[in-house]
């Protein structure tokens, strides 16, 4: 087996993922799961990639924090995790957060093209491990579009796969974010144009503004967040010392004007939270401003409307972890208003 690729002088703490290419039968197969990841932050392909027509189309290539590794060499034709964890053991101090297998199953199936997924390290750094490169227990098949998402979101400071297994598939065949895939428009990145602000380090969770241009929506948003709720889900009477609030920080900066969540995940800080509230095009101009209240953690990527008088709900659960997002997620095409005073509790968007 050849060795991987070195990494750069001073890059051997940066966390991230890792691809091999282990099946060269279908050329078509890998370029449809090599376009899951191409442009996500940090990718960088091994050998390297021309990059036709992006010299003039105003994308600037992000900065990242992280490294996606991808691996294309004929060499690896075939290769076992065995073999892959040796060419780790050989390659250098960096360690990969997760490594992917691109291997027949991939490309045998085009609707999810699932990785053989696994961890070379321990989950915790409180555990020891005579080898850091034994296969760990958690083994798994991955979409690329969930492993696109994943890595969005991911840093060394993430919560390690194996430690929610409620999210992971029982079947060890069935796979994981399998779900992303089957959506009317599913998650995808796209690099994007300028230079967006990082989005803010907060003790409380975002509700991020992409759309400008009516500030009074914007606000009639702002203010239905903000406002008191009952346990019934109605405003309250008075000063009601029963009433509970939504605690959320809004960002209202001109520089993520157009961007997509996908993005927005992109520009989250270590540390972030499990979710994030976005009020885009479809929040302003919706006379029920739904806004979208997107995964970060468990299954990052899925998402679903909500509208804002749900939000404090919404917000005070999840931010404890009293309920789980799927207990809000509503579907595809639908607003989630949850203990309100509209009915039914979802409605067809």
């Amino acid at each position: 087996m050849p060795l991987l690729p070195p990494v750069t002088k001073g890059e051997e703490e940066i966390p991230g993922f890792l691809v091999v290419r282990t099946a060269y039968d279908d050329q078509d197969a890998w370029q449809d799961t090599l376009s899951h990841l191409i442009d996500l932050p940090g990718a960088r392909p091994s050998p390297p990639l021309p990059r036709p027509g992006r010299e003039d189309d105003g994308i600037v290539l992000a900065q990242s924090d992280k490294r996606l590794l991808l691996v294309d060499d004929p060499a690896w034709r075939d290769a076992t995790t065995a073999e892959v964890h040796s060419a780790l053991e050989q390659a250098g101090p960096w360690r990969p957060d997760l490594v992917l297998l691109a291997d027949g199953r991939t490309m045998a199936d085009p609707a999810h093209r699932p990785f053989l997924a696994f961890t070379p390290s321990p989950g915790s750094d409180d555990e020891e491990q005579e080898n850091p490169f034994v296969p760990h227990e958690l083994v798994l098949r991955i979409g690329a579009r969930q492993t696109a998402m994943l890595y969005l979101v991911f840093d060394s400071g993430h919560e390690d796969l194996s430690a929610d297994a409620t999210a992971l598939p029982d079947d060890p065949d069935s796979v994981f974010g399998a779900d992303l895939d089957l959506l009317t428009t599913p998650p995808r990145y796209r690099p994007c144009a300028g230079r967006p602000t990082r989005l803010p380090v907060s003790e409380d969770p975002l509700v991020v503004r992409t759309h400008h241009g009516d500030d009074g929506a914007w606000n009639t948003v702002v203010a239905a967040v903000r406002a008191p709720v009952s346990d019934e889900g109605v405003e309250p009477p008075g000063d009601d010392p029963d009433a509970f609030y939504a605690y959320v920080r809004t960002v209202d900066d001109t520089s993520h004007t157009g961007l997509s969540f996908e993005q927005l995940m992109a520009l989250t800080p270590r540390d972030s939270h499990s979710f994030l509230m976005v009020a885009d095009e479809l929040t302003m101009r919706d006379p029920r401003h739904p806004l979208l209240v997107v995964d970060l953690w468990t299954r990052p990527g899925r998402s679903f409307r909500a509208a804002p008088g749900a939000i404090q709900a919404i917000e005070n659960n999840l931010s404890i972890a009293n309920m789980d997002f799927e207990e809000f997620a509503c579907g595809e095409g639908s607003i989630q208003y949850w203990e309100t005073e509209h009915e039914p509790g979802i409605e067809v968007l």
